[in-house]
C-alpha cells in the first residue's frame, strides 16, 4: 500500500495535463503554463484538501516482477484498508 503525497499527486496531474494531445487540451484551455499550474493546484486541493487538514490518499502497491507496471487490487493482492467498505456496500 502506498500513501500518495501532495507533491506526488501534483506531479502525476501535471504530467497527465502535459502529455494531452492538442485536440484534448483545446477544450480545457490549458495551453498556457500558468493555467496548467492553476488547474493542477486546484485539483490537488480538491482531492487532498488544504495542507493543514490534509486527507490521506492510498493506492495499492505495484505487484508482479521487477519491471511490473500493474497495481494490485484491494482485497486480492493487498488487504483492503477498510474491509467494511467494499464495492458490494455501495
Amino acid at each position: 500500500m502506498d500513501r500518495i503525497t501532495r507533491e506526488a499527486l501534483r506531479t502525476e496531474i501535471w504530467i497527465v495535463l502535459t502529455v494531452l494531445r492538442p485536440h484534448q487540451k483545446r477544450p480545457l484551455g490549458i495551453d498556457v503554463e500558468r493555467i496548467r499550474g492553476e488547474v493542477t493546484d486546484l485539483l490537488v486541493d480538491r482531492i487532498l484538501g488544504q495542507p493543514d487538514s490534509e486527507a490521506v490518499l492510498v493506492r495499492p502497491s505495484i505487484v508482479g516482477g521487477v519491471h511490473a507496471t500493474r497495481r494490485g487490487r484491494w482485497g486480492e493482492d493487498e488487504p483492503h484498508p477498510f474491509p467494511s467498505l467494499t464495492a458490494a456496500d455501495h
